[in-house]
């Protein structure tokens, strides 16, 4: 398996490839607020009653701050302070978001920020030591013995860090420091450390990747990763593989070898999966070649809900094949769904035939980032329309951008390749050539 990462002007996009096929797939805008973005914030108001101030983010978002994640509380803990005593209004505060806000409710937001290494996990203001789990006693006794922090720092020693050398494991707390360091002198919002690295510390296992940013390299290569950084002007080549798979993983219909497909219907309350075996099918043998039919659906299903991140409630409606297959599909799902890195529960057939599964919930789906409202989402337009202007940058000086103003990036303007002319509508390149022929060309229009 191997990471394949691409950054443009507004996006993060990282991809997990094994034996040539996209598995798993993860973006996000760089300016988008998720849980671990880092943000200057100035305190709003103060609210007595909920114990809580409100704050507002230097972009202008709205952020929510408990009493109990103020530096006051960490400091004088047990006893727990007046939020009027922990933050004053108009004091500008560094936070990290805790936790995603949906429509009318702020983002949770703490004081206690965070900053996550292969074998740290290092806490400015912790005032602790912490342990993983997976260590044993000697092995937490010896790791205690190895750094020495200040009184007011933290760290936690993830189960990596048993293995590690001692210098290693002081060269990444330096790291970790002077990444929080910088942190304070940063006006705008700021994710605590790219998409890639999240993922590479997420699946430990996967040792390859290829990148396109020379920080990326150094950081991965850190971790113990083997990393190609491919010197190519535009694009890397394999993005345009990611790019069909993500298209494809957005139809509701996949097909399967031999000409039977899968129909996936995300609804709002769960997702339901139709198997139909097309032209497939033998009269003589119709159960044992439903029973093939079903054994690779249920191979592609596992892959299609990785690569979408399908989670909740899942309804698979199978061929009806022998009961001696049914088994075999239900013991297949069991052994995909322990290779996963999310929580699957595969609960088997109901009396109705249809088959009952469950998968972690871990952020929305592909399709629910990609639409809003039947209309494309600001990250989908940006997806469309970023990867071909990098393209084009090879050839040309300007484009001509048609695309929904409201929903671009002011990184893109900022960043972009290429001079950009603008035309409100549905996105598309409309036209490019020199600064000069594009103008003309908005002119005509």
């Amino acid at each position: 398996m191997k990471w394949i990462s691409e950054q443009t002007p507004s996006l993060e996009r990282v991809a997990l490839v094994e034996g040539g096929r996209v598995i798993e797939y993860h973006e996000r805008m760089r300016d988008e607020i998720r849980v671990g973005t880092l943000l200057q914030a100035k305190v709003d108001r103060l609210h007595p009653t909920l114990e809580a101030a409100f704050l507002i983010a230097t972009d202008g978002t709205p952020l929510y701050l408990p009493i109990n994640e103020t530096l006051e509380t960490l400091y004088r803990y047990p006893e727990v302070p007046t939020i009027g005593q922990a933050v004053q209004v108009g004091q500008t505060v560094l936070v990290q978001v805790v936790k995603e806000g949906a429509a009318p409710k702020q983002h949770k937001v703490t004081q206690n920020i965070t900053y996550g290494g292969r074998f740290l996990v290092y806490f400015p203001y912790g005032r602790r030591i912490r342990f993983s789990r997976k260590l044993d006693l000697v092995a937490q006794q010896q790791l205690s013995r190895v750094i020495q922090v200040e009184e007011e720092e933290g760290i936690l020693y993830r189960t990596e860090a048993a293995q590690a050398e001692t210098s290693s494991l002081q060269a990444e707390l330096t790291q970790l420091r002077a990444r929080h360091h910088q942190m304070l002198q940063q006006t705008t919002i700021t994710q605590d450390e790219s998409l890639i690295l999240q993922e590479a510390k997420r699946l430990s296992h996967v040792e390859e990747a290829i990148v396109t940013n020379r920080s990326e390299k150094e950081r991965l290569e850190q971790m113990g990763l083997r990393v190609e950084r491919p010197v190519v002007k535009g694009r890397l080549p394999v993005m345009e593989q990611v790019d069909r798979a993500i298209e494809k993983a957005l139809e509701k219909v996949v097909w399967l070898d031999g000409g039977a497909y899968l129909l996936i219907e995300e609804v709002e309350t769960m997702t339901v999966i139709d198997i139909n075996s097309g032209k497939t099918v033998s009269v003589k043998e119709q159960k044992r070649t439903f029973d093939q039919i079903n054994e690779a659906a249920a191979v592609e299903i596992m892959r299609q809900l990785r690569l979408r991140n399908i989670s909740g409630m899942i309804a698979v409606d199978f061929l009806r094949g022998s009961s001696k297959g049914q088994t075999r599909v239900t013991q297949l799902l069991k052994e995909r769904a322990a290779h996963e890195s999310k929580q699957i529960e595969v609960y088997g057939f109901t009396k109705m035939g249809l088959c009952e599964l469950t998968r972690q919930r871990h952020g929305k789906s592909l399709s629910e980032r990609s639409f809003n409202q039947g209309k494309p989402s600001r990250i989908a337009v940006h997806r469309q329309l970023e990867p071909r202007l990098m393209e084009m940058a090879t050839y040309a000086e300007a484009a001509v951008v048609r695309a929904p103003l409201d929903l671009l990036s002011p990184l893109l303007f900022q960043e972009s390749p290429l001079e950009l002319f603008l035309i409100e509508g549905e996105t598309g390149i409309l036209f490019t050539g020199t600064k000069e022929d594009c103008d003309n060309f908005v002119k005509r229009q």
